[in-house]
């Protein structure tokens, strides 16, 4: 089993495409959920949302700085 690529705390963006829309942002993962088959999920958290959101590795990306 690979460990999972982003750790609690760290902030990312999420990957947008038509069929999977969120606000766009920086969003703080809340933890790595337990891998048991499948890829990688994580519990993320938008600050202008009241509410945790779960998504793919593959959804989210490192947040960078321009």
């Amino acid at each position: 089993m690979a460990l999972p690529r982003f750790s609690a705390g760290e902030r990312v963006s999420l990957v947008h495409s038509k069929m999977f829309t969120a606000p766009a942002g920086v969003y703080r993962i809340v933890r790595p959920l337990p891998q048991e088959t499948g890829p990688q999920q994580y519990r993320v958290k938008n600050e202008t949302e009241n509410f945790e959101r779960v998504v793919e590795e593959s959804r989210i990306e490192a947040f960078g700085y321009e």
